[in-house]
Parts: C-alpha cells; sequence; structure tokens
C-alpha cells in the first residue's frame, strides 16, 4: 500500500533513500528529500504489513508520470514490489502514463509488458 510522503516519515524514507548506492552520504539523501518534496515531484512509501518496505520518487508531468527512482529493503526488492507500486500508481493517477528514467525504464517495460498479458 503506498503512503504519501509526509515530514512525520522523514526518518523511514531516510532510511530507505540510504539503501541507493548512488545515495552515500547523509547530505546526498537530504538533498534528494528536499527536492522531492516541491513542485511537481513526489515521494510515496510503500507499506506491507505494517512495515515499510520502499520508496518511489515520481516527477508529474502534465500527460505522465516519471518514475525516477525506486528503492527496497533488504529482501524486498523483488519484481512482484515493484509491480505493486506501479500498480498503486496507476491507481492513483489513472490519466497518467507511465514513464521510467534512466535507472527505472526497464522495471516499466517490464510492468507493461506483464499488464498486456494480463489483459
Amino acid at each position: 500500500m503506498l503512503v504519501k510522503y509526509s515530514d512525520s516519515k522523514r526518518q523511514i524514507a531516510m532510511g530507505l533513500l540510504s539503501t541507493v548506492q548512488a545515495f552515500n552520504s547523509i547530505d546526498v539523501v537530504q538533498l534528494v528529500l528536499e527536492r522531492f518534496t516541491k513542485g511537481n515531484r513526489q515521494i510515496y512509501l510503500e507499506r506491507k504489513d505494517g512495515t515499510y518496505i520502499g520508496i518511489v520518487m515520481i516527477i508529474l508531468e502534465e500527460e505522465c508520470l516519471v518514475v525516477d527512482r525506486m528503492a527496497f529493503i533488504a529482501n524486498e526488492e523483488t519484481v512482484f514490489n515493484e509491480n505493486e507500486i506501479l500498480r498503486s500508481l496507476t491507481s492513483i493517477y489513472p490519466d497518467r502514463r507511465l514513464m521510467g528514467s534512466l535507472k527505472t525504464s526497464a522495471m516499466i517495460e517490464r510492468f507493461e509488458m506483464g499488464q498486456v498479458n494480463e489483459s
């Protein structure tokens, strides 16, 4: 279940973001949080069985939603959990097409191929 980021969940988000190899310092993590809480950028946390297992950062454009980055705690980085987040995003933003960044485009493609196969 996706939960929109709020300041009360800052520590949780920082912990999840620290699992991203490119975010190699607390300063970088804080900068990313600051950037993704302004304007057309948003952060959602994935909660499963009462535990926050993942984070997704998105950029909302007029006709699409760009999944910029997604990260999970250890043992939860699965295609199933990726797809759960992407399914939730398509429910929240039904009128926007999912797009990927350089880091997430393969994930989006895999999700869309699965959607076609399920139809």
